[in-house]
């Protein structure tokens, strides 16, 4: 008998699986965005946002996986977790998801699958600090760019089975508790051969009672085409808000260059917003060198020059070492 359950507990050990996943960015630089008075400092997203986080899993027969992943981010300059103090715990994703042969299930706190597609269609990633296609789309507030955060809670994802190159993606969230709304996306991501494209659209509707009601609707298309030592980018976005009164337009064309033992990567970003009240242009360029010290460290240096119509112009810059663990 206690031979027995020794090999039943193997059996049940052999079906958990767990990992740890972290990206660790420590940068120092000179932050200034257009507008802004410049600030010499310490930073955990200048090339990617610092996190940490687990995943678990459990497999069944026939292709079935439920799991759970649960990750927080960091914040090296004040140590604190979150993007910001508002941030709940668990700031970056926590959801549990269920693997099957028809595709992926997932239900929690989700990204955006526009914030996926302008982080994958642009030469600097997930770079917050420094891209300006995620600048432009995400870092505005309600001037230019898309309403909202780019983290959904109460969320429910679904992730289509890769049918030859070819994958579709859906996201339906109830919003934060405390502002509640209805805010859905989806997109088409096809990849074959050295050309990938990604047709991604978000509607978010929150109406408290109290704020300016929010009815925007956002249309994206990514693009990116792969020369080997060379990497083409370019994203367009295009966002209408008949409760804000507000239009806007925001483009992005990047190359990611393999030179030496690292890459030089260099975007730029313009936008528009117009509206019963507001006229705002900006135009952003960014470059850099990222040296890949070896699998997981990285080593960069970055900057950005940003400007937005009548208002001073922002230079910022920051050398850092990003860890992918």
């Amino acid at each position: 008998m206690p031979l027995a359950l020794l090999c039943a507990a193997g059996t049940v050990q052999a079906q958990l699986d767990y990992s740890y996943q972290a990206v660790l960015d420590f940068s120092y630089g000179r932050f200034e965005p257009s507008g802004f008075y410049r600030k010499y400092r310490f930073n955990s997203n200048s090339l990617s946002a610092s996190f940490v986080g687990a995943t678990a899993s459990y497999g069944l027969d026939g292709g079935w996986t439920p799991g759970a992943t649960v990750e927080t981010f960091l914040r090296f300059q004040d140590f604190k977790t979150g993007r910001k103090d508002s941030d709940p715990l668990l700031s970056r994703n926590a959801f549990v998801f269920l693997n099957s042969p028809y595709g992926r299930l997932r239900v929690g706190r989700l990204q955006t699958l526009l914030f996926d597609a302008t982080a994958r269609f642009n030469a600097l990633g997930n770079s917050i600090a420094f891209s300006p296609a995620l600048r432009q789309a995400f870092g505005n507030g309600n001037l230019i760019g898309v309403q909202g955060d780019f983290y959904w809670d109460s969320a429910v994802g679904y992730t289509s089975p890769n049918f030859d190159g070819t994958t579709f993606n859906l996201i339906s969230s109830r919003g934060e508790r405390s502002n509640h709304g209805d805010l859905n996306s989806a997109n088409v991501v096809v990849s074959h051969g050295l050309l990938a494209a990604a047709l991604t659209a978000q509607h978010v509707h929150i109406n408290n009672g109290y704020d300016d009601p929010t009815d925007e609707t956002a249309w994206q298309l990514g693009l990116n085409y792969n020369l080997g030592p060379a990497q083409l980018f370019a994203t367009w976005l295009r966002t209408h808000d008949p409760g804000l009164g507000v239009n806007s337009w925001a483009a992005s064309a990047g190359l990611s260059w393999i030179v030496g033992p690292g890459s030089v990567v260099l975007q730029m970003g313009q936008a528009h917003a117009t509206g019963v009240a507001i006229d705002r242009k900006q135009t952003s360029v960014a470059a850099g060198y990222i040296y890949a010290y070896d699998s997981q460290i990285d080593l960069y240096v970055l900057t950005l020059n940003d400007r937005v119509s009548r208002q001073t112009s922002g230079v910022s810059w920051a050398v850092g070492v990003r860890g992918r663990f």
